[in-house]
């Protein structure tokens, strides 16, 4: 109930409190940059946070991090260790790593004084092709937007006449732990592909059923074959348990819901031999690019976000046909009618069977996915974004 009474104040009366800043970028020579999120939560929102700030400091921005954990009473589930170079006096922009519906909490935070002083960007990620009437009122007060993808760009431009620009998240390969099969039991000889994702986020649209379901058509219970999914944020939701009654007669399907430091996540995916996302849709797919980075083949829904730096050259594509949202997300439940994409499970049973008698094919696969991804994720994106926004500035001002 006081859920629902927060749900509906926060879209009907919070954000129209919250006025839109008037201070252009780097004002009066304050061009220091605070980037605001969940720097430490293990979740791909706090990772899209991580990697803002690491980048904006190796382009030589002066930085300074807040997180914003305590706001939300979400215990820290990680370490971050970041040199803040930026004082707070001298920050002339913000970025919140925080979509609309986390933006009241935050900009409270921060304080209505500090935020007007200074030019105000939010890094949005949507997955569909709409975006909620909540979202909306949250770019009547922001003075640009970012996101990781065209396909949430053009959601959001559709609704705002501020800049929107994307901006992909600057990701690279990770370290990993090593031993990950025998960690979990599993036999180093085995095909293994692996799946990535958090039962929080909106687990309709993530689809493992969709993974398990092509796994299975392709391999049946062969213990040469073996499937880990790897959850979080799973607990006693009802969502973990009906994916645990799919699974639990096939013996070589594994599912692991825990909190896992990102050595170990790395570990599992350079030790698998495919990784797969038969997402219905995706703003970007972190797990996805870190996956080809790590120079894993990978196999996903050809469809949104991840089709921004996947291709038929250096992942596997699956084929997708339109079908109705149907979630139990409140966001999407808003939007009326909405289509996402569905994965063929037969062309994904296919591509699965090639890839583990196919080898060869693989690697080259590999070998294109690093040279082409290395280059697409090396850019400095937010360098090119923020520049862009001073031009623009300097164009108004002549």
């Amino acid at each position: 109930m006081l859920r629902t009474l927060y749900r509906f104040s926060r879209r009907n009366l919070f954000h129209r409190l919250i006025p839109l800043s008037r201070a252009p970028i780097f004002a009066d020579g304050k061009t220091g940059i605070e980037v605001v999120g969940f720097f430490r939560s293990a979740t791909g929102i706090g990772e899209s946070a991580r990697l803002c700030a690491r980048q904006l400091q190796n382009c030589g921005y002066r930085v300074r991090c807040r997180s914003v954990e305590n706001v939300f009473r979400k215990p820290p589930e990680m370490e971050w260790t970041f040199l803040d170079t930026a004082r707070e006096n001298e920050i002339g922009c913000r970025i919140y790593h925080l979509n609309p519906p986390m933006m009241p909490p935050a900009v409270m935070a921060v304080g209505m004084g500090e935020f007007t002083k200074t030019y105000n960007i939010g890094y949005w990620a949507w997955e569909l092709e709409r975006i909620p009437a909540e979202w909306r009122l949250a770019t009547r007060y922001m003075n640009a937007v970012f996101t990781p993808s065209t396909f949430t760009s053009r959601a959001i431009a559709l609704e705002t006449d501020k800049p929107v620009v994307t901006v992909p998240h600057p990701v690279s390969a990770q370290p990993f732990s090593v031993g990950m099969r025998e960690r979990l039991g599993l036999p180093t000889d085995a095909f293994m592909a692996s799946c990535i994702f958090s039962f929080g986020s909106a687990i309709e649209r993530k689809n493992p059923w969709a993974v398990v379901a092509a796994f299975v058509k392709a391999f049946g219970d062969d213990p040469g074959a073996r499937l880990v999914l790897k959850g979080g944020h799973g607990g006693n939701s009802r969502e973990k348990a009906q994916l645990l009654e799919t699974i639990r007669p096939h013996a070589n399907i594994l599912l692991v819901d825990e909190l896992w430091e990102p050595g170990d996540v790395a570990g599992l995916i350079k030790e698998s031999d495919v990784y797969v996302s038969l997402h219905r849709s995706e703003g970007f797919g972190l797990t996805i690019a870190e996956a080809m980075l790590l120079g894993t083949p990978t196999m996903v829904s050809d469809w949104s976000g991840s089709t921004d730096f996947c291709s038929d050259e250096n992942s596997f594509p699956v084929r997708v046909k339109p079908i109705a949202v149907r979630s139990t997300n409140p966001e999407f439940a808003s939007l009326g009618d909405l289509h996402w994409a569905d994965a063929d499970v037969d062309h994904a049973a296919q591509l699965l069977a090639t890839l583990r008698t196919d080898r060869s094919l693989t690697k080259r696969k590999a070998e294109v996915c690093l040279s082409r991804t290395n280059a697409y994720f090396a850019k400095p994106y937010y360098d090119v974004a923020l520049k862009q926004l001073q031009a623009a500035k300097e164009l108004a001002c002549a």
